[in-house]
């Protein structure tokens, strides 16, 4: 049981470093998931072991990665599925975060300037914001992050009307190619709120087959209220007007409905 042990602790503490650095998953799932999936694929492939013949016991060994793996993949998609009920505790003069996710960047819009989203190396035009007013006034633009262990349904920042609701066919193209935002398949949502307006898209990667969005222009919405999914691979960005003091700082995993993320 020992052996097993060790040698699912150094399959799945490699896979979850690996991820850590390829997705940039927080770390404390090396502490989190990665201790359950040691536990869980040690233990059966440990019972592999035992009803085996004594001559072919090596044998069980090989399924200690399947099983590191496979559970792992399932622990994914259990969080990239699941719809976590938020109570949603925030002032009247708070914005919570529509996202889960980790910022990757806070960056200060000047009036006529096209927010530009930036993913790695690569700079793109949100042209489409250009159809709504936000741009009108200087305003924050602030992108997530969002990475196969977050929740992957956006939510309303503040209460709200939804103004704007366009949904962009894409290409699927991988979010590292330089035309990926713009030409990824996305959706722009525009909220007003007592005195604020805020814009979120909703941006996919390669291997994303839809966005799925649950409200249509005219819905009034709550803080909280579910506005859509994106499935798998994705960045969310935030507009926010510039009066706005932003409560996050780049780097930093936030939770939808539940991280303050700004003061109107």
């Amino acid at each position: 049981m020992i052996v097993h042990l060790l040698f699912s602790s150094s399959i799945s503490s490699l896979l979850y470093f690996y991820l850590h650095k390829k997705t940039r998953i927080s770390l404390h799932y090396l502490y989190k998931d990665n201790l359950l999936v040691i536990l869980i694929g040690s233990m059966l492939s440990f019972g592999i072991e035992r009803i085996m013949p004594d001559r072919l016991f090596f044998v069980s060994y090989l399924f200690d990665p399947i099983f590191v793996i496979c559970f792992a993949f399932c622990l994914t998609m259990i969080r990239f599925w699941h719809t976590p009920k938020r109570k949603i505790i925030a002032s009247s003069n708070e914005i919570v975060s529509p996202v889960d996710g980790n910022v990757i960047y806070i960056n200060l819009i000047e009036v006529g300037e096209i927010p530009i989203s930036i993913k790695g190396k690569r700079f793109s035009k949100l042209e489409e914001l250009v159809k709504t007013d936000l741009l009108n006034n200087s305003c924050w633009l602030m992108g997530v992050n969002m990475t196969p262990f977050d929740i992957h349904k956006n939510c309303a920042p503040i209460d709200g009307k939804i103004i704007f609701n366009q949904h962009f066919k894409g290409k699927f193209l991988s979010l590292k190619n330089k035309d990926a935002l713009l030409e990824n398949e996305r959706n722009t949502y525009v909220i007003q709120g007592n005195n604020i307006k805020i814009g979120i898209v909703q941006i996919a990667s390669r291997m994303v087959r839809r966005i799925d969005t649950y409200v249509k222009e005219g819905d009034m919405v709550k803080r909280g209220d579910w506005l859509g999914m994106i499935r798998f691979g994705s960045q969310v960005d935030i507009i926010l007007p510039k009066e706005c003091k932003i409560k996050v700082k780049i780097g930093q995993q936030i939770y939808a409905g539940k991280t303050i993320f700004a003061l109107i």
